[in-house]
């Protein structure tokens, strides 16, 4: 009996992590201003999430939070390039509950995803150390889209900004005008990219000239397609993190 406690204690774990998300049909995901001093001075600090039901709950408690965890020598030299490990946990900064999942990712070549070998991926686990599933960035022509994979590798969604003229450039109007919003939408495999096929969503929103020109802070409202399962929810929450570091980490300027 001794012997199978561990075990199943880390099943329960694994399973009350990813049952947190069973209530959620959005989320909203918060960088905090973590080492904002570093950042000016050039050297980029690990990134920390607090995570909320909605952005209008964003100043109570958070749900989930998540913490990344990488080299001096790797923030320094490769900048959004960097490998690292990222969890994310159910509960408080302090009170830290079940994890939900790790996020794992190697060191990927500065000028990949136009190269065929080093491109930027991530891998997704349970807290159990068992797959979950993946993202990566294939070589592309106009606009960079990330393949959100399951557990045994077969693509579930593409994440990409919304398109127009047949995918050459970013459809601009797709969120309305002048609200500084980033779009990057959800689709079903082979979609075009217009924003009518879109499923859910993952935005950036603007957090105030200090915090965009001063740090890279960034703000993310997720919002899931329906009726999907919570190893998927995991999945395109961690690809909220993915998007964060190819795209609004310092060194992609």
């Amino acid at each position: 009996m001794a012997e199978m406690q561990p075990a199943e204690i880390q099943v329960m774990d694994r399973d009350d992590g990813q049952t947190m998300l069973s209530g959620y049909d959005s989320l909203f995901v918060k960088q905090t201003k973590k080492g904002c001093l570093q950042e000016i001075m050039g050297c980029e600090a690990t990134n920390e999430f607090k995570i909320y039901p909605s952005k209008d709950q964003a100043n109570g408690t958070e749900t989930f939070y998540s913490l990344e965890e990488s080299t001096c020598f790797m923030r320094i030299c490769c900048k959004n390039q960097r490998s690292f490990t990222q969890t994310i946990w159910g509960g408080t900064k302090d009170a830290r509950g079940p994890v939900v999942m790790t996020l794992k990712k190697d060191w990927s070549c500065p000028v990949a995803p136009c190269t065929c070998c080093c491109i930027p991926a991530i891998t997704y686990m349970g807290a159990d150390g068992l797959s979950l599933g993946s993202a990566d960035i294939p070589m592309f022509l106009c606009l960079p889209k990330i393949l959100v994979k399951d557990a045994v590798g077969t693509q579930q969604y593409t994440v990409q900004m919304p398109s127009c003229f047949g995918g050459i450039c970013v459809d601009p109007f797709a969120e309305g005008c002048c609200n500084c919003k980033i779009p990057f939408y959800i689709y079903p495999p082979g979609s075009s990219g217009d924003k009518n096929q879109a499923i859910g969503k993952i935005i950036k929103l603007w957090r105030g000239m200090g915090t965009e020109v001063f740090t890279d802070a960034a703000s993310f409202d997720l919002q899931f397609p329906p009726g999907i399962d919570e190893p998927t929810k995991a999945r395109l929450l961690g690809s909220t993190m993915f998007i964060n570091m190819l795209f609004f980490e310092k060194g992609n300027e």
